[in-house]
């Protein structure tokens, strides 16, 4: 009987690499998603608080991903300092939320987002 030899190969670093390639593209997505929602939320003002007038909270709103080794981190947000007093109230004002509604409202879209991405097992 002749002997036959099997060779087992790994492919873990290059599926690794497809895979994490797969999610960042997802979650560059899902933040557009978020960020865009979020900027349409604060153009619509609720009944009894005062409209956004200058538009500048909706133009400093902002998404990045952000990497780190196995990490990918969606951010969304604003420099502008009375963006989280709209978020969270004051003592003197009431909430107008709307970042957390953003999100809330997207998640669908965002599992789609972040499964649309695949890849083929080989």
């Amino acid at each position: 009987m002749a002997s036959e030899s099997v060779t087992v190969k790994f492919y873990t670093k290059e599926r690794k690499a497809e895979i994490m390639k797969a999610l960042r593209s997802g979650m560059d997505k899902a933040v557009l998603i978020v960020e865009n929602q979020a900027k349409l939320n604060v153009t619509q003002s609720p009944p009894k608080h005062p409209q956004v007038d200058t538009g500048r909270l909706r133009a400093s709103i902002t998404s990045q991903v952000v990497q780190t080794g196995d990490n990918i981190e969606g951010q969304i947000g604003t420099q502008v300092f009375y963006g989280a007093y709209l978020e969270h109230g004051t003592s003197r004002m009431q909430a107008y939320p709307w970042l957390f509604p953003a999100v809330e409202s997207s998640k669908a879209k965002i599992i789609d987002a972040l499964k649309g991405h695949t890849f083929e097992v080989k």
